[in-house]
């Protein structure tokens, strides 16, 4: 499962120098609370935008469900939009367009994969959900190509898989008891347990096991799979269908300028509106 990367940005320390009457400092003033806004507005919207599109994709993943207790990867999104004070304007508006409803202009949104190599040789996958294939395109080959990189065939370095993000239940205190509930899904492939620094460990559930876990599965059993865990008392953190490389296909980039090139570029392909997820094929330090 692809997974933003963590970024740390450097502080920038502001030196002000003012000779201004105190009117116009106060005018100055009045401006950067506007600006500061301004900005904070257009943050806003676009994290609300991402979590619209994970409910509409998850809508029509899901065959169109629009019921969270059928649909498990949308009762999912949902509930991550709301811990992040997405509207419930926006929330039924994001149903409703991975419901195949039309927007102002008519359109229908539609699943698109782009395929691309990126910095270092390393494969891409870049998915998005859009009301507008030659807009969305655009923005996603414009991207690879400022960084050297070109839209290509990669599909076969990855597998597709679904997973979803859980926390056991409280008596379940190891890997192993953990393994052994799991594996009673005959459609269960693979477990996992996440990395605490994982951003998943934000919201972990105090009634549960202190571990996050990911199963991986046959991506056509996601919403099953999903839901057989939660009727065993398992807490459904995350919902996913996507890409997995394949362990003969993993690059390594050690080199620190090829690194800076893929966190700037993954930074670009979030920056798209459109884009609901990538993945790519580094090997994990």
């Amino acid at each position: 499962m692809w997974r933003f990367p963590t970024l740390r940005l450097p502080a920038v320390r502001a030196h002000t120098f003012s000779t201004f009457s105190a009117v116009l400092s106060g005018h100055n003033k009045w401006s950067t609370i506007k600006h500061d806004k301004a900005k904070n507005d257009a943050e806003r919207n676009k994290l609300f935008n991402k979590f619209a599109n994970q409910i509409a994709l998850a809508v029509k993943l899901g065959g169109g469900s629009t019921d969270p207790s059928l649909n498990v990867r949308l009762a999912a999104a949902i509930e991550s939009a709301n811990k992040n004070n997405v509207t419930k304007r926006v929330v039924e508006n994001a149903i409703r367009k991975g419901s195949g409803a039309t927007g102002k202009d008519g359109a229908r949104s539609e699943a698109c994969t782009y395929e691309g190599m990126g910095p270092g040789g390393v494969a891409f996958v870049v998915e998005a959900l859009t009301d507008n294939k030659n807009r969305t395109i655009g923005l996603v080959r414009s991207t690879f190509t400022k960084v050297g990189g070109s839209m290509t065939p990669t599909l076969y370095f990855f597998d597709r898989k679904g997973s979803v993000l859980v926390q056991p239940p409280a008596n379940l205190v190891d890997f192993d008891s953990v393994m052994e509930k799991v594996l009673e899904l005959e459609a269960v492939e693979d477990l996992e347990d996440v990395k605490r620094e994982e951003p998943c460990y934000e919201s972990l559930k105090p009634d549960y096991g202190s571990t996050i876990y990911e199963v991986s599965f046959d991506p056509a059993q996601t919403n099953q799979v999903a839901s057989r865990l939660k009727e065993s008392g398992f807490y459904v953190h995350d919902v996913n269908i996507g890409y997995v490389a394949k362990n003969d296909m993993m690059v390594d980039a050690s080199d620190d300028e090829i690194q800076a090139k893929l966190v700037k570029f993954m930074e670009q392909l979030d920056e798209i509106e459109d884009v609901t997820g990538f993945y790519y094929n580094l090997k994990k330090n």
